[in-house]
Protein backbone atom coordinates (compact mmCIF):
# COMPACT_ATOMS: atom_id res chain seq x y z
CA UNK A 1 0.00 0.00 0.00
CA UNK A 2 0.98 4.22 -0.37
CA UNK A 3 0.74 6.57 2.15
CA UNK A 4 1.87 9.68 2.72
CA UNK A 5 4.46 9.75 5.27
CA UNK A 6 4.70 13.09 7.66
CA UNK A 7 8.60 13.41 8.35
CA UNK A 8 9.29 14.62 12.41
CA UNK A 9 12.00 15.08 14.54
CA UNK A 10 9.75 12.10 16.96
CA UNK A 11 9.94 8.79 17.77
CA UNK A 12 5.89 7.77 17.68
CA UNK A 13 5.41 3.70 19.29
CA UNK A 14 2.56 1.61 18.39
CA UNK A 15 -0.76 2.51 20.54
CA UNK A 16 0.57 6.32 21.75
CA UNK A 17 -0.93 9.25 21.01
CA UNK A 18 0.63 12.31 19.38
CA UNK A 19 -0.47 16.10 19.01
CA UNK A 20 0.50 17.85 15.81
CA UNK A 21 0.31 21.41 14.82
CA UNK A 22 0.68 21.81 11.13
CA UNK A 23 1.80 24.97 9.49
CA UNK A 24 3.43 24.13 6.34
CA UNK A 25 2.01 23.99 2.42
CA UNK A 26 2.82 20.27 2.35
CA UNK A 27 1.51 19.31 4.82
CA UNK A 28 -1.81 21.10 5.18
CA UNK A 29 -1.95 19.91 1.71
CA UNK A 30 -1.70 16.40 2.69
CA UNK A 31 -4.31 16.77 5.36
CA UNK A 32 -6.64 17.91 2.44
CA UNK A 33 -6.27 14.50 1.33
CA UNK A 34 -6.70 12.18 4.58
CA UNK A 35 -9.06 14.21 6.70
CA UNK A 36 -11.73 13.60 8.29
CA UNK A 37 -10.74 9.49 8.36
CA UNK A 38 -7.33 8.63 6.43
CA UNK A 39 -4.39 8.00 7.63
CA UNK A 40 -0.93 8.48 7.18
CA UNK A 41 2.69 7.44 8.32
CA UNK A 42 4.83 9.51 10.86
CA UNK A 43 8.22 8.28 10.50
CA UNK A 44 11.74 10.37 12.19
CA UNK A 45 13.64 11.89 10.45
CA UNK A 46 17.25 11.13 10.14
CA UNK A 47 18.46 13.43 8.04
CA UNK A 48 17.20 17.00 7.08
CA UNK A 49 15.18 19.66 8.88
CA UNK A 50 11.31 19.10 9.90
CA UNK A 51 10.71 22.49 8.18
CA UNK A 52 10.81 24.29 5.47
CA UNK A 53 13.45 21.56 3.55
CA UNK A 54 13.75 18.03 2.41
CA UNK A 55 14.01 15.27 4.94
CA UNK A 56 15.31 11.44 4.57
CA UNK A 57 13.19 9.42 7.06
CA UNK A 58 13.94 6.70 9.12
CA UNK A 59 12.69 3.07 7.23
CA UNK A 60 10.57 2.29 10.15
CA UNK A 61 7.50 4.38 11.47
CA UNK A 62 3.95 4.50 12.29
CA UNK A 63 0.30 4.72 10.87
CA UNK A 64 -1.60 6.93 12.78
CA UNK A 65 -5.24 7.90 12.66
CA UNK A 66 -6.31 11.22 13.04
CA UNK A 67 -8.38 11.33 16.29
CA UNK A 68 -9.61 15.06 16.35
CA UNK A 69 -8.76 18.09 14.53
CA UNK A 70 -8.99 21.76 14.63
CA UNK A 71 -8.59 24.49 12.35
CA UNK A 72 -7.11 27.56 13.70
CA UNK A 73 -7.29 31.15 12.66
CA UNK A 74 -4.12 31.35 11.07
CA UNK A 75 -5.06 28.53 8.76
CA UNK A 76 -3.07 26.12 10.49
CA UNK A 77 -4.39 22.72 11.91
CA UNK A 78 -4.23 21.09 15.51
CA UNK A 79 -4.13 17.17 15.39
CA UNK A 80 -4.22 14.61 17.56
CA UNK A 81 -3.29 11.26 16.04
CA UNK A 82 -3.23 7.97 17.45
CA UNK A 83 -0.54 5.24 16.02
CA UNK A 84 -1.53 2.25 15.06
CA UNK A 85 0.52 -0.15 13.29
CA UNK A 86 4.38 -0.03 12.84
CA UNK A 87 5.22 -0.31 9.01
CA UNK A 88 8.79 -0.52 6.92
CA UNK A 89 8.82 2.20 4.51
CA UNK A 90 9.80 0.50 1.21
CA UNK A 91 10.31 3.11 -1.31
CA UNK A 92 9.38 6.75 -2.64
CA UNK A 93 6.34 6.83 -4.98
CA UNK A 94 6.62 9.28 -7.61
CA UNK A 95 3.59 11.81 -7.15
CA UNK A 96 2.37 15.22 -8.10
CA UNK A 97 1.34 16.00 -4.56
CA UNK A 98 3.72 18.50 -2.07
CA UNK A 99 4.22 16.10 0.25
CA UNK A 100 6.03 12.64 0.12
CA UNK A 101 4.17 9.33 -0.25
CA UNK A 102 6.16 6.18 0.37
CA UNK A 103 5.24 2.28 -0.19
CA UNK A 104 4.45 0.31 3.11
CA UNK A 105 4.62 -3.01 4.36
CA UNK A 106 3.46 -3.70 8.14
CA UNK A 107 6.61 -4.59 9.84
CA UNK A 108 5.03 -7.26 12.46
CA UNK A 109 5.92 -8.00 15.77
CA UNK A 110 7.79 -11.34 15.63
CA UNK A 111 9.34 -12.94 19.11
CA UNK A 112 7.58 -13.80 22.21
CA UNK A 113 7.07 -12.32 25.65
CA UNK A 114 5.72 -13.51 29.33
CA UNK A 115 4.04 -11.78 32.20
CA UNK A 116 7.75 -11.99 33.92
CA UNK A 117 9.22 -10.25 31.09
CA UNK A 118 6.76 -7.57 31.58
CA UNK A 119 6.90 -7.34 35.26
CA UNK A 120 10.85 -6.65 35.34
CA UNK A 121 10.42 -4.29 33.17
CA UNK A 122 7.98 -2.51 34.81
CA UNK A 123 9.68 -2.90 38.13
CA UNK A 124 12.68 -0.74 36.06
CA UNK A 125 10.52 1.66 34.72
CA UNK A 126 9.12 2.44 38.46
CA UNK A 127 12.40 2.46 39.52
CA UNK A 128 13.47 5.35 37.42
CA UNK A 129 10.66 6.99 37.71
CA UNK A 130 11.12 7.34 41.13
CA UNK A 131 14.91 8.35 41.15
CA UNK A 132 13.29 11.10 38.94
CA UNK A 133 11.12 12.42 40.94
CA UNK A 134 8.25 10.82 40.03
CA UNK A 135 6.23 9.30 42.24
CA UNK A 136 2.68 8.18 39.87
CA UNK A 137 2.86 4.26 39.66
CA UNK A 138 2.79 3.84 35.65
CA UNK A 139 -0.34 1.80 33.95
CA UNK A 140 1.43 -0.86 32.26
CA UNK A 141 -1.03 -3.14 30.60
CA UNK A 142 -1.10 -6.82 30.59
CA UNK A 143 -0.26 -7.44 27.05
CA UNK A 144 3.83 -8.08 26.54
CA UNK A 145 3.33 -6.31 23.09
CA UNK A 146 1.27 -3.39 24.38
CA UNK A 147 3.02 -3.20 27.64
CA UNK A 148 6.51 -3.35 25.71
CA UNK A 149 5.25 -0.10 23.37
CA UNK A 150 4.35 1.49 26.89
CA UNK A 151 7.86 0.76 28.53
CA UNK A 152 9.67 1.94 25.86
CA UNK A 153 7.97 5.18 25.26
CA UNK A 154 9.41 6.10 28.93
CA UNK A 155 12.82 5.01 27.91
CA UNK A 156 14.51 8.31 27.95
CA UNK A 157 16.93 8.89 25.02
CA UNK A 158 17.71 10.79 21.39
CA UNK A 159 15.99 9.88 18.52
CA UNK A 160 18.32 7.18 17.34
CA UNK A 161 17.97 5.74 20.41
CA UNK A 162 14.42 5.38 20.37
CA UNK A 163 14.18 4.63 16.86
CA UNK A 164 16.40 1.47 17.60
CA UNK A 165 13.59 0.90 20.03
CA UNK A 166 10.90 1.00 17.73
CA UNK A 167 12.97 -1.26 15.14
CA UNK A 168 13.38 -3.92 17.75
CA UNK A 169 11.95 -7.19 15.99
CA UNK A 170 9.96 -8.40 19.13
CA UNK A 171 8.16 -7.69 22.12
CA UNK A 172 10.85 -9.95 24.36
CA UNK A 173 13.68 -7.75 23.32
CA UNK A 174 12.16 -4.88 23.44
CA UNK A 175 11.24 -5.50 27.08
CA UNK A 176 14.58 -6.63 28.02
CA UNK A 177 16.24 -3.63 26.16
CA UNK A 178 14.20 -1.23 27.82
CA UNK A 179 14.57 -2.64 31.18
CA UNK A 180 18.44 -2.42 30.87
CA UNK A 181 18.18 1.46 29.86
CA UNK A 182 16.16 2.40 32.55
CA UNK A 183 17.68 0.58 34.68
CA UNK A 184 21.36 2.11 33.47
CA UNK A 185 19.14 5.55 33.98
CA UNK A 186 18.00 5.28 37.42
CA UNK A 187 21.83 4.59 38.62
CA UNK A 188 23.18 7.57 36.59
CA UNK A 189 19.96 9.79 38.15
CA UNK A 190 20.57 8.51 41.88
CA UNK A 191 24.65 8.47 41.51
CA UNK A 192 24.45 12.11 40.16
CA UNK A 193 21.70 13.60 43.02
CA UNK A 194 24.24 12.18 45.46
CA UNK A 195 26.99 14.14 44.17
CA UNK A 196 28.90 10.87 43.62
CA UNK A 197 29.91 10.49 40.15
CA UNK A 198 30.46 7.03 39.26
CA UNK A 199 28.50 5.69 42.39
CA UNK A 200 26.50 2.09 42.27
CA UNK A 201 23.01 2.81 43.90
CA UNK A 202 22.77 -1.06 44.41
CA UNK A 203 19.75 -0.96 41.99
CA UNK A 204 18.95 -4.67 41.39
CA UNK A 205 17.80 -5.35 38.13
CA UNK A 206 16.83 -9.21 38.66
Amino acid sequence: MTLPVFALHTVLFPGLPLALRVFEERYLSLLDEILPDGSFVVAAIRRGSEVGGPAEPYRVGVVVGVTDHEADVDGSFRLEVQATERVVLIEPVPTDAAFPRWRVEPYPDEGGAGTDDVEAATVALRRYLAAVGEDDRPIVPHDPVTASWTIAAAVPGLVPDRQALLEVPGAGERLARSRGRLTTEARLVTALGSGVAGADPAINPN
